[in-house]
């Protein structure tokens, strides 16, 4: 059908390893800003604020320079992005209504681009489609992965939860991998679908077996690395 983007044969034309290389979201920020020259405006984001409201029609995308966010829905975690990704874009393929709250768990520094800029940037290019299609993956995978822990039982399912964030954001210190201080009890309790109490629990019994360090002024949670 004419107008129709056929984004499978596009895909045909690169081998998978050369679609990630070429259509990534650094290859994207650098397209936007570089080739383009698209202005965005730069913005300082207090921890806990709000960047975008589920449920609300999305204007915005973010591109993060610094920092990490959080991804809520009938407020509870159920993911987090860290600098060098965009947040706003996975609304592209659906329609512009927000599907997560999206919040700051520190202080960030963020790019804003209005979506409609972005929108017309990569709807005249052949391969813009592709850059959707990656992002739409990615989202895709993440609540995959999310689903998959449903699959686990009570104690291996939070060591797993656990183990992913430190696969994505911890820090090699020492004999762990410390997740960033902006995961604190609270967050990764509400993340992992617990009660705080049962949360308490659970955590002094990893602690007992080894599974979590002690923790220390930077990190509450540090994961031996003799699990990994």
């Amino acid at each position: 059908m004419e107008g129709v983007i056929d984004v499978n044969g596009l895909m045909e034309l690169y081998e998978k390893k050369e679609v990630e290389q070429l259509f990534n979201e650094k290859k994207l920020i650098d397209l936007l800003m570089n080739a383009h020259r698209v202005i965005p405006k730069e913005k300082k984001v207090n921890k806990n604020q709000v960047l975008m409201e589920e449920g609300e029609k999305n204007e915005l995308v973010f591109y993060i320079k610094q920092g990490i966010v959080g991804f809520k829905k009938y407020d509870t975690f159920l993911n987090f992005s860290k600098e060098a990704h965009f947040v706003g874009l996975e609304t592209f393929l659906f329609n512009d209504i927000q599907p997560y709250t999206v919040m700051a768990l520190e202080k960030l520094e963020v790019l804003v681009f209005k979506k409609v800029e972005i929108l017309d940037l990569l709807m005249a290019m052949q391969e813009g489609w592709l850059y959707l299609y990656l992002l739409n993956k990615e989202e895709k995978n993440k609540i995959q992965k999310s689903c998959s822990y449903l699959h686990l039982k009570g104690n291996q399912r939070s060591k797993k939860m656990l183990m992913e964030l430190a696969k994505d954001f911890g820090i090699s210190d020492g004999d762990a991998v410390a997740l960033p201080k902006c995961f604190g009890k609270k967050c990764v309790t509400n993340y992992l679908g617990l009660s705080f109490n049962t949360g308490k629990s659970l955590f002094e019994k990893f602690r007992r077996e080894g599974f979590l360090l002690p923790a220390d002024q930077e990190s509450f949670f540090r994961i031996n690395k003799e699990n990994f």
